[in-house]
C-alpha cells in the first residue's frame, strides 16, 4: 500500500469557484451523514462547519465573532471529515487540487487513531452553544474559534486523527497518510 493508493481522486472539484454559494453548494454535495463535519483554513482566519439537513451551517452564523467568510478567493484548504473518511482541498497556482481517504477494503490493515487537543474552554458563565457551535476561549488575548459541538460542560474538545502504517522493504513501519476523523469531548488529565 503506498500514499498514492489510499488517495483518491475528488471526482467533479472545480479549478475555481464562481461564488461563496458555489463553494457551499459543492460542499454540501459532497457531505455524506458520516463525513459532515468541516474545518477550513482562509486567508483571515479559520471556520468551522457542519452540513445538517443538505444545508451547511458555519460557526460564524452563530457567533458572529469567530466570522471568516467561505470565499474560493482567500480559501487555503478545507477538510469535510467524520469517521468513514476525509476529503482535502487546496488551493494551488492552478486552482484547487483535491484528494479523498475513505475507508474501506482497500485502506491498509494498520492504522492507529490519536487526539489533539483543541485550544480554548467555554466561558460558562458567558458563552452558551447556539444551535450545534460552542464557542471555545483561550489565553488573554481571547482568541476564539467554535467547533461544531455541544455538551461540553467542564470538558475540553479534541480533534481525532487516524493515522495509516505501511511497511517498508526492511520492515519498519512509517506513516503514510494520516486524516481527520471527528471531534470528541474529554476530560483534561
Amino acid at each position: 500500500m503506498t500514499r498514492q493508493s489510499l488517495y483518491q481522486p475528488v471526482d467533479d472539484l472545480p479549478k475555481a469557484f464562481e461564488s461563496e454559494a458555489a463553494l457551499r453548494a459543492w460542499i454540501v454535495q459532497q457531505a455524506q451523514p458520516d463525513m459532515a463535519l468541516l474545518l477550513a483554513h482562509a486567508d483571515d482566519g479559520v471556520i468551522w462547519g457542519k452540513v445538517v439537513d443538505q444545508n451547511l451551517a458555519l460557526a460564524g452564523d452563530a457567533f458572529s465573532e469567530v466570522r471568516v467568510a467561505l470565499h474560493p478567493k482567500t480559501l487555503q484548504q478545507l477538510r469535510l471529515f467524520g469517521p468513514v473518511g476525509e476529503l482535502l482541498i487546496w488551493q494551488t497556482a492552478e486552482g484547487f487540487a483535491g484528494r479523498l481517504i475513505a475507508d474501506g477494503k482497500e485502506s491498509p490493515s494498520a492504522s492507529f487513531e490519536d487526539h489533539q487537543w483543541l485550544w480554548g474552554t467555554r466561558n460558562r458563565d458567558k458563552d452558551d452553544p447556539k444551535g450545534i457551535f460552542t464557542l471555545l476561549v483561550d489565553g488573554k488575548q481571547g482568541l476564539r474559534h467554535a467547533p461544531p459541538i455541544t455538551g461540553l460542560g467542564d470538558d475540553r474538545v479534541m480533534l481525532t486523527l487516524r493515522h495509516y502504517v505501511d511497511y517498508d522493504a526492511e520492515g519498519q513501519a512509517h506513516i503514510i497518510a494520516s486524516r481527520l476523523t471527528g471531534l470528541q469531548k474529554a476530560k483534561e488529565r
